[in-house]
């Protein structure tokens, strides 16, 4: 049974590694965790990298492959139907469906201050991760966790249960398929520039944003005439220093701190222009 792979290479080498016979591979980008180990084992396969799924002449190569089953492991575009009509597909998808349908669920997860989400692997359909449901494993978002260190950990395991899902299926297993029930709410990508902090909200909500924009771009801000990109930091009591209006950067302790709706944020890990600093270093410039 072969099984046409759309994604990035942990998705594929966990189905090598369960012997299942790939005759063809559709990267979902050039690098990734785990290219190095899975290029030699597919250097022989027809292989693309994000192709236009539009074009006729791709699909009829896809085509051409008569695959028994498509698998979608964070592949970043949707497969459309020409392609979803070669074989049944599958998909893993990183968030308790369908909350945060759409491309960026883990930055969402965080901001929204989610404590729960879910690995769903589910059918794929012509809609955005609207198809029925085949497996799905509710998950523990750490408190202090954040978008990037989600995404990592869902990855790796998102790479193995739609493998061991995929070798169920192909194994002729009949899965009990659960249709998509509940609120949608939607999951896009977030532009750098809507990453700004505003000061004026309360300082869990910061940490919110800081958390699900971090490791990259970060959550950004400007104090006087510089632009500073806040990757960690933490709610604190305002104290003595709450008669200050929001927004404004304050030193106790000999850390960094920012006045906040409610209470203060202490920064811990930040970069002004190009020089990454820690909060103790950037209070000493403010003093």
């Amino acid at each position: 049974m072969s099984v046409l792979y759309f994604g990035d290479p942990l998705g594929a080498l966990a189905l090598l590694d369960r012997g299942v016979r790939l005759v063809g591979v559709v990267h979902g980008r050039p690098g990734g965790v785990g290219r190095s180990r899975l290029i030699p084992q597919v250097r022989h396969l027809p292989r693309w990298t994000t192709p236009d799924l539009a074009d006729p002449v791709v699909v009829a190569a896809l085509a051409a492959l008569e695959p028994a089953l498509i698998v979608g492991c964070f592949y970043p575009r949707r497969i459309p139907m020409a392609v979803l009509d070669l074989a049944p597909g599958l998909n893993v998808h990183p968030s308790d469906l369908p909350r945060w349908r759409g491309p960026d669920p883990c930055h969402w997860t965080v901001r929204a201050g989610d404590a729960t989400t879910a690995l769903c692997v589910q059918w794929l359909a012509e809609g955005l991760d609207e198809g029925a449901v085949l497996s799905r494993e509710v998950l523990a978002v750490g408190p202090r966790e954040n978008a990037g260190h989600l995404a990592t950990r869902l990855e790796r395991l998102g790479a193995e249960r739609i493998a061991e899902v995929a070798v169920r299926v192909l194994g002729g297993e009949i899965i009990e398929a659960t249709p998509q029930s509940g609120e949608v709410t939607w999951a896009p990508l977030v532009p750098g520039d809507d990453l700004e902090i505003d000061w004026s909200r309360p300082a869990a909500e910061v940490d919110r944003l800081v958390r699900a924009s971090a490791p990259d771009p970060g959550a950004f801000t400007g104090i006087g005439s510089e632009l500073i990109v806040v990757f960690a930091g933490q709610p604190v009591e305002a104290g003595a220093f709450s008669v200050l209006p929001p927004g404004t950067p304050f030193v106790r302790k000999g850390l960094a701190h920012i006045r906040c709706a409610d209470e203060a944020y202490r920064l811990d890990r930040l970069q002004v222009g190009r020089k990454a600093l820690s909060g103790r270093a950037f209070a000493g410039l403010l003093v």
